[in-house]
């Protein structure tokens, strides 16, 4: 080629390569046949064409060479530093020492779009050789152009689709597994790839393990290695060492050394996984630790960047068992990103990949790629806002419970205010009623006293009536000195112990005694009957005299003063081992059922009492009861109706025999 002809004739060569871009044949059978002419009619060893399908990433476009030393390097080219070459320029390739290496760039316009490397031996480049050359690279440069606007009209053909399907989901509200599978199925459906799934990292403490030797990493022949079986327990690296007794000396007894702190692992799960190759597959594990995997670190060492492997020269056991290495060499791991805090590096934002994969060596567009993040980005939206959503409901509900909580307080607190608002009305009304007794249990002694003494004072008064005024004088006396004992009493009891001084008493004498006394000061009008049920042998207890007497006279006194007219008043004595039980008894008229549980309760009287004129204060039965608890009894009070507006009211007090000494 070195006359103007075959100059001529190479151009309408290369002329009737480049037509059927017009007829638009396919891009890459254009730029293999590209390849191949070049290769044939420069006499070389080999032709590349080189694509740069971003800044630092170069793909093999084409290629086409004869010798085998040649086609050894078409899958590293893309790793080595390519110079400029504006023009077509010598260049001693590190890779082919020993070839003669000339390289031009390709160009649409001033954009730098490849180049074209011709590898010669023996062959002398002249001038108008070069200048071929030139020309033929910028044919090759608009092919490329066209290729690359090809690729990306389908990709964009591609993208609607594939959002719709996500974006259905993530509306419908599907599950993050139904995300993943939609995602995955269309995505390898698109781009006619044979498997994809997702993987999702998952931190960890675990006890920390015995030491033990590093996993072993992939030599370029995977299959001349090894690795032990990690889950049996008896792996030889489970094992614990076996020494000879014959020629081990026992160990020396050392202080045990601190228990190490628990380490954090991050093991990878495997989520979704589609497979269109078929047959039978071999199962994957659920998950595995990612330490164990050298393909996944390189990955994580390179987020936020998409990480792409093409028949990757290292990897471990694990490696070839989760990805396949050997049947399916060309993968893509597209990273699963959260919100990057600032400050912080990627890989901390890092949640998982999509894992895509081919069974042969395939370019993966940066369009592509960039398509996968937008798809991953959805994603990641949606699994934030659900997360978000989640945490706002929990929020809310956290929330409604607390007010829940406050108003459930508040109403408690409005229910106690309120009960204490009526307790507080209660005591209010019983003061006031306590002070209309009071001053009433007062005056009406203290007038009859004032007439009595009025009518003593007058001259002629006979000895008779002078008598009957003195003695006015003395009951009224007793009754203001009852009524402020009554008082004294009540405040010593519920401000300081009373000492109780036990004594001997036979209880049938005592009863009787007491009976008869408090009958005889019954009013006549009543015409009132007491019936003692005494037993036939009188029983003799310890207790302080002095608080039963007070107890049995105001419980007759009250059993007369509340008696209808011709009635009969009751008592009863029983006698036990350790007890001994008093019943006083009389017809009344009903106690209403809501004042019994208060009837022993200070100044507290039965309603309609003041109403009825029946004289008292309301202290006498919580004197009674104080004078009970001294002496370690028990009283209650019952109220049946018998007939209409009749009622037995019994009282009945249990006390021991014996008092016991504190």
């Amino acid at each position: 080629m070195q006359d103007s002809q075959e100059i001529d004739y190479f151009g309408q060569r290369i002329l009737q390569i480049v037509q059927p871009l017009a007829a638009g044949a396919d891009r890459q059978e254009v730029l293999s046949l590209l390849a191949r002419s070049v290769a044939n009619n420069f006499a070389a060893d080999g032709c590349w064409i080189l694509q740069y399908v971003a800044p630092d990433v170069v793909r093999v476009a084409a290629s086409a060479c004869v010798s085998h030393r040649t086609n050894s390097i078409s899958e590293r080219l893309a790793s080595i530093e390519i110079p400029e070459a504006p023009t077509p320029i010598q260049w001693r390739m590190p890779l082919l020492p020993d070839y003669q290496v000339t390289i031009v760039e390709t160009r649409n316009q001033s954009l730098v779009t490849g180049c074209v490397m011709v590898a010669t031996k023996g062959v002398e480049w002249f001038r108008e050789t070069k200048l071929v050359l030139q020309i033929v690279a910028d044919y090759i440069g608009v092919a490329l152009i066209e290729e690359d606007l090809h690729q990306q009209a389908q990709i964009a053909r591609i993208y609607p689709r594939l959002h719709h399907k996500l974006t259905q989901a993530i509306v419908e509200n599907q599950p993050m597994g139904r995300l993943f599978e939609v995602a995955v199925a269309e995505t390898i459906a698109a781009l006619q790839l044979k498997r994809g799934f997702v993987l999702t990292l998952k931190t960890k403490e675990v006890a920390p393990a015995t030491p033990t030797a590093p996993t072993p990493v992939n030599a370029p022949a995977p299959s001349d290695l090894s690795e032990p079986d990690l889950a049996s327990p008896d792996s030889e690296w489970d094992r614990p060492l076996a020494a000879s007794a014959a020629n081990v000396e026992p160990p020396v007894p050392s202080e045990p050394a601190p228990a190490p702190a628990p380490r954090k692992v991050t093991q990878v799960q495997i989520v979704t996984t589609i497979d269109v190759r078929g047959g039978n597959l071999p199962p994957l594990p659920a998950a595995f630790l990612i330490e164990d995997s050298e393909l996944c670190r390189r990955a994580l060492a390179n987020v936020p960047n998409p990480t792409i492997f093409d028949s990757p020269d290292r990897y471990t056991q694990t490696d070839r068992l989760i990805f396949q290495t050997d049947r399916l060499p060309s993968m893509a791991m597209i990273p699963l990103m959260g919100t990057i805090a600032p400050g912080r590096p990627p890989a901390e934002a890092v949640w998982g990949w999509l894992v895509l994969q081919h069974d042969r060596s395939r370019h993966w567009h940066p369009t592509e790629l960039k398509l996968l993040q937008c798809q991953i980005l959805q994603i990641a939206l949606a699994r934030i806002q659900r997360r978000e959503l989640k945490q706002a409901r929990t929020a809310v509900a956290n929330r409604t419970s607390q007010v829940q909580t406050s108003l459930q307080l508040q109403s408690k607190l409005h229910d106690v205010g309120r009960k204490r608002l009526e307790k507080l009305r209660q005591a209010n009304e019983l003061k006031d009623e306590f002070i209309s007794t009071i001053g009433h249990e007062l005056r009406t002694p203290l007038t009859s006293m004032s007439l009595a003494i009025k009518m003593l004072r007058q001259a002629d008064i006979d000895p008779e009536r002078r008598a009957q005024y003195l003695d006015i004088l003395d009951e009224q006396c007793q009754r203001e000195i009852k009524l402020v004992t009554d008082l004294l009493k009540l405040q010593q009891f519920e401000t300081q112990p009373v000492e109780v001084r036990s004594q001997p008493i036979s209880l049938n004498q005592f009863v009787s005694q007491q009976a008869t006394i408090v009958a005889d000061r019954w009013s006549e009008s009543k015409a009132l009957e007491i019936a003692l049920h005494l037993p036939q042998l009188s029983s003799q207890i310890e207790t302080d005299a002095d608080s039963l007497q007070y107890i049995l006279e105001e419980l007759l006194i009250n059993a007369g003063k509340f008696a209808l007219p011709e009635t009969l008043v009751e008592v009863w004595l029983s006698v036990e081992p350790e007890r001994a039980i008093f019943q006083i008894a009389n017809l009344s008229k009903p106690i209403a059922s809501t004042d019994l549980p208060y009837l022993f309760d200070r100044f507290r009287r039965g309603a309609g009492v003041t109403q009825q004129a029946i004289a008292g204060t309301g202290l006498g039965l919580a004197l009674v009861k104080s004078m009970v608890d001294r002496i370690q009894g028990t009283i209650t009070v019952a109220s049946d109706v018998v007939e209409p507006a009749i009622a037995k009211t019994c009282f009945t007090l249990t006390m021991p025999t014996v008092i016991e000494r504190h």
